[in-house]
């Protein structure tokens, strides 16, 4: 049911960028600013279909500058229309502004790195080497050395949330930092990233 609602809203807003195509051609209303918001319309679109079908289409952190660029156009789409002087303006931007929201909100949900299509089979192996190994025990502890180096990991899970302390000791300075992930394979990446601490090290340890 969820999915039929998104694909009926993907219907409309095909619909819609059509209807605008159409109108410029037939009017010669060409403008940068009509065809800027023409091709944006299009990229939200894809980020729509992305969400809609749970498939990767160029990352994460470029679709949350989408989001933050849809909400900012929105936003300035609603102020323009209230301090217009144009009578049916205020009723369009009340209507773009509120035919933007669920558009807005998936562009938001797909931007997140957390989920699971964003990650590559091998980062979700490991996320589940963890989430195996959590079933196990309530924390996961461990402390390894390289050199003059040593890197301590601590994660601990809260329902369905994952949070990871990591302390890092080097000849000159120790730095503790935590941070927290839904998705026990953005943990893994992080771990990985920032440590030489890897998954398959608290798989020795805890397996």
């Amino acid at each position: 049911m969820k999915k039929v609602f998104w694909l009926i809203y993907a219907v409309l807003n095909i619909a819609l960028i059509l209807l605008s195509v159409y109108y410029l051609i037939s009017n010669n209303a060409f403008s940068i600013l009509s065809i800027f918001s023409s091709v944006f319309s299009i990229i939200y679109l894809i980020g729509l279909f992305g969400y809609i079908f749970e498939k990767r289409v160029w990352t994460a952190v470029i679709w949350r500058r989408f989001f933050y660029l849809i909400c900012f156009g929105t936003a300035l789409m609603f102020t323009v229309g209230v301090f217009s002087s144009i009578e049916h303006a205020l009723i369009d931007a009340i209507f773009g502004s509120v035919f933007s929201i669920p558009m807005i909100f998936a562009l938001y949900q797909y931007s997140k790195a957390e989920q699971s299509f964003w990650i590559n089979t091998e980062e979700n192996t490991k996320g589940n080497i963890i989430s195996a190994l959590m079933d196990k025990v309530p924390e996961l502890e461990i402390e390894k050395q390289v050199g003059l180096a040593r890197a301590k990991v601590q994660i601990t899970k809260d329902c369905n949330q994952y949070t990871v302390k990591i302390t890092r000791v080097t000849a000159d300075e120790q730095e503790s930092f935590k941070n927290t992930f839904s998705h026990p394979g953005q943990l893994a990446i992080f771990i990985e990233q920032y440590t030489f601490i890897k998954v398959a090290d608290f798989e020795s340890k805890y397996a």
